[in-house]
């Protein structure tokens, strides 16, 4: 089944560390959990550093700005099971949001969404 995760990430608090370096470790370990049980990761897109409006509060610290991190893949509903569970306890994730796409294969193989979305308008 398709899913679309869209995730804000805290950057480090540490001198010296990139910015980006929680975001990246963070989408490499969710990959490799999906690779390893036989998923597909379909896209990963940095959508940058995002201001939050309010500061937030997670695992005990408060954060004021997080990368905006965007997933699509396929994978079983065990396997997503997993990675709810593992975004519930990454202390790196301040929020997320999961999406599921009831797409058929014959959708999938279609090259641009506007070809999606002229097909079922038919």
């Amino acid at each position: 089944m398709l899913y679309e995760l869209r995730a804000i990430i805290r950057t480090p608090k540490l001198f010296g560390q990139k910015r980006h370096a929680d975001a990246k470790a963070f989408c490499e370990n969710l990959g490799k959990l999906i690779l390893n049980n036989r998923g597909v990761v379909r896209q990963i897109e940095n959508n940058g550093l995002l201001q939050l409006q309010n500061l937030v509060r997670k695992h005990g610290e408060y954060f004021f700005e997080g990368y905006k991190v965007t997933l699509l893949y396929d994978c079983s509903p065990v396997v997503q099971q997993q990675i709810q569970a593992n975004l519930r306890n990454d202390p790196r994730v301040l929020s997320c949001k999961e999406f599921s796409h009831n797409v058929t294969m014959k959708d999938k193989t279609k090259k641009t969404s506007s070809e999606r979305v002229f097909s079922h308008s038919k």
